[in-house]
């Protein structure tokens, strides 16, 4: 009895599940396996295929594009540091041809510096021009046998003085004293020289015929005309030179006291002249500054054009046509325009150096000429003085030796 009440209830609970599963909707998931499909496979597939490719495509483009942006970005790198490194090198470069450039402005030397050497025989030139004037004042250096006769003899009578200065003139015979005594003594033709012994220009510009260029550098003949230019005009013959039987009076003393004070005015006198004419020889010390400096194109240029025939004869020049050389080569010379074009730095300064040198120079031989011409016009002076007072003091003694007094 028990047993059979126990049951029940369990199987009230089994037909009840069995009731409701019937009632409720199938809501069991089952398992399936799909083996195919159309759709997919005939569009799904295909079109997935084309996108993968067109994908593929797209990166392999962008992947290009990326490889050339960067190796436009490694080309501009390279060039931008091409550029870079060229530009340095260039300064560089600059830099260095500038230090050449003043290095070789500071330390090349011009080819006109031969021409420079001239300067250091100035000195030279001018002593021997000094040492000239005093041989020339006696005769020596003159070839015509009546100049320097003249030259080296003690004073004579004016009478005499005129009969020497006559035969000395035929050797310089003009054209118009040939026509009115031509073939005589005093004039036996037409001379090279003519006027030699006259014309101041023998002084100047050396003898010659009218209208020749001037001639800086003598020749022989040039200097025997210059001295007989002397002769006449300086050294005048005022009174003749005592004998020994003279001398010894009174009067033959005070006649040589008065004759030495005459030669001392006439030393004074011919001084000038015979510096002029000393300066005018030919002085072998510019020999081989001449030769080092014509090594330079714009000297000899120079040189050629305007040195005189001796000077090209004998490669010597005298002094005036030195200091002419040097002075005209630096102004009147475009060949050396052109070589002062080319001086900068250095160079430039020593030239400018060497200019104002020279000037102090010539401004030297100025002031030793002023001298001289000071010299000359305290002599002068002298000379005015004694006219003037030498007949009141000539008066006022004859009354003191004759006992009379003023009052």
């Amino acid at each position: 009895m028990q047993s059979s009440t126990h049951w029940r209830p369990a199987g009230c609970r089994l037909l009840a599940a069995c009731v409701l599963a019937a009632l409720s909707p199938v809501a069991l998931a089952y398992p399936v396996e799909v083996m195919s499909s159309v759709p997919v496979t005939t569009v799904i597939q295909p079109a997935l295929g084309t996108m993968q490719a067109t994908l593929g495509e797209i990166l392999a483009a962008e992947t290009e594009t990326g490889t050339a942006v960067v190796q436009n970005a490694d080309k501009v790198t390279t060039a931008v540091t091409e550029a870079a490194r060229t530009q340095r090198e260039a300064e560089n470069f600059n830099r260095q041809a500038d230090r050449l450039e003043k290095a070789r402005a500071a330390y090349t030397v011009p080819d006109s510096i031969c021409s420079e050497s001239a300067s250091g025989t100035a000195s030279q030139v001018s002593q021997a021009t000094r040492a000239a004037a005093s041989k020339l004042a006696g005769g020596s250096g003159v070839s015509n046998a009546a100049v320097r006769e003249t030259l080296a003899s003690l004073p004579v009578s004016t009478r005499q003085g005129g009969y020497r200065s006559a035969l000395i003139h035929a050797a310089y015979c003009t054209a118009e004293e040939a026509k009115l005594y031509g073939g005589t003594g005093l004039c036996p033709s037409v001379s090279a020289l003519p006027g030699g012994d006259t014309e101041a220009r023998s002084l100047y510009d050396g003898a010659g015929v009218a209208g020749k260029d001037p001639e800086l550098t003598f020749t022989q003949a040039q200097t025997d005309a210059a001295m007989a230019y002397v002769n006449n005009s300086a050294k005048l013959d005022a009174g003749r030179t005592p004998g020994k039987g003279e001398i010894q009076t009174a009067t033959g003393q005070e006649y040589q006291g008065l004759l030495t004070q005459y030669k001392a005015m006439q030393s004074a006198a011919m001084q000038p002249q015979l510096d002029m004419v000393a300066a005018s020889q030919p002085q072998d010390a510019t020999q081989a500054a001449l030769t080092e400096a014509r090594q330079a194109p714009s000297a000899e240029s120079y040189f050629q054009q305007t040195a005189s025939a001796q000077a090209k004869h004998t490669g010597t020049m005298s002094e005036r046509e030195f200091e002419a050389f040097e002075v005209g080569r630096r102004y009147a010379n475009t060949a050396w325009v052109t070589d002062l074009q080319a001086m900068d730095g250095d160079n430039l300064a020593r030239e400018m150096a060497r200019q104002q040198s020279l000037a102090n120079w010539l401004a030297l031989g100025i002031k030793n000429e002023l001298r001289q011409a000071n010299i000359i016009s305290g002599q002068q002076l002298a000379l005015a003085a004694k006219n003037e007072y030498a007949p009141q003091l000539q008066a006022l003694s004859s009354q003191m030796s004759a006992g009379v007094s003023a009052q």
